[in-house]
């Protein structure tokens, strides 16, 4: 008896040969399996399983991961003689806003630009809600780069964990 080769039996061959062609495909590469993706954060081994932003203190962690400071508001006003002010806002709000206005070097700057040039300078200050009065003021005039000839100081700012603070000198 003769066995014809039909195109039906040639179309079953073919769609469970592409089957297995695809599921092949779609494997994992077993040899990399426990290692985790370049650009997954480092896990601590003692955190619980959800607590992956937070430090052992608790704190969250996703607004210093984001922004690389721990500052949800910073608004910094430093006068001098001569009317001369330095003025930095930043507020994560919404959409987040920043504001620079230096007379001293006559130069302002508003939103992207303004949160490029303040952005670097808050991750800069290792400040919490815990430092001493004396402490921030130095850390903030040394990081912005003001001169320390003053006449009022003020700061307000709000820290990651809620806390808000409130800095005045006067000299």
């Amino acid at each position: 008896m003769k066995k014809f080769i039909t195109f039906k039996s040639v179309l079953s061959v073919l769609s469970i040969l592409l089957s297995a062609v695809v599921i092949s495909g779609c494997g994992t590469d077993n040899d990399n399996m426990s290692a985790p993706p370049e650009n997954a954060p480092a896990q601590d081994e003692t955190q619980a399983p959800g607590d992956e932003n937070t430090t052992e203190e608790g704190v969250d962690q996703d607004q210093e991961s984001q922004t690389g400071h721990t500052f949800t508001k910073f608004d910094l006003d430093v006068e001098y003689k001569d009317n001369k002010k330095f003025e930095a806002e930043y507020e994560a709000e919404g959409n987040g806003e920043a504001e620079i206005k230096d007379t001293l070097n006559d130069k302002s700057s508003k939103g992207d630009d303004a949160y490029k040039e303040l952005s670097p300078l808050l991750e800069q200050l290792k400040i919490d809600a815990n430092s001493d009065e004396q402490e921030v003021v130095t850390q903030v005039i040394e990081v912005f780069g003001l001169e320390k000839d003053y006449t009022e100081f003020e700061l307000e700012v709000t820290y990651e964990d809620g806390t808000s603070k409130e800095y005045k000198l006067k000299q």
